[in-house]
């Protein structure tokens, strides 16, 4: 009898690129990190809190999201079962995203430069959705209000982690599939033109959504992000 995945959070993230020196210089710029190393990559703080894992790494830049979980085993099992490539904690999922896993209580605090929200950006929701709720025990619901299901909230152990986000023309053709973090800070605005100042490229202009204003950047090595300011108020 196969386990139930037990409900995941996400936790942490990981940018790998082949170049780690531009990486670092950008977002220190950008996001004010400072940086420690060690024998498995770098460290990234903002405000003396984790940000983010600086790792070296072939093929295409990108972030990769760490979801804390039970028991890691169940989850691989369930992943492979839904036609993902396991490769130890690394889960290639078959929709064109990737992810990770870490067994253990969510560590990550939010705050300004650091991620403060996760979104999987899809062509297939249906999918998309049944994959999660299998794998990860993520189940998506429309917020109330929404005009329709191209957004969903993704609920962990009763409280909404992550997003949704079925990709309209022309936002499939910018944006890759797969999850997506979300930095928090203050000027969205001034972010985007300061990235593209420091070698980054800006996919999405900054824009007013139900979540905050938002921005989707590519940094000089290619890994995709967004950074928000919460509608709470600022990061």
């Amino acid at each position: 009898m196969n386990a139930s995945p037990s409900p995941a959070v996400p936790d942490s993230v990981t940018l790998v690129t082949a170049d780690v020196d531009a990486a670092r210089a950008f977002y220190a710029d950008l996001l004010g990190w400072t940086y420690t190393d060690s024998a498995d990559g770098t460290a990234a703080l903002a405000g003396g809190q984790p940000a983010a894992e600086l790792r070296v790494g072939d093929g295409p830049a990108r972030w990769w999201t760490t979801f804390a979980v039970d028991d890691a085993d169940v989850v691989r099992d369930a992943a492979a079962r839904g036609g993902a490539r396991v490769d130890g904690d690394d889960i290639h999922d078959p929709f064109g995203g990737a992810f990770r896993v870490r067994v253990g209580s969510p560590v990550g605090v939010p705050g300004p430069g650091r991620p403060c929200w996760y979104e999987y950006m899809t062509t297939v929701p249906g999918d998309v959705e049944r994959f999660y709720a299998d794998t990860l025990a993520l189940r998506a619901t429309v917020p109330p209000g929404a005009p329709d299901d191209s957004y969903a909230l993704l609920i962990s152990g009763g409280r909404p982690v992550a997003g949704r986000l079925a990709l309209p023309a022309p936002l499939d053709t910018l944006l890759p599939t797969g999850w997506l973090v979300y930095f928090a800070v203050a000027d969205p605005d001034g972010a985007a033109e300061q990235a593209q100042r420091h070698g980054g490229r800006l996919l999405v202009p900054p824009r007013d959504v139900a979540t905050g204003r938002v921005a989707a950047l590519a940094d000089p090595t290619g890994a995709v992000f967004t950074v928000i300011r919460p509608a709470a108020g600022p990061a």
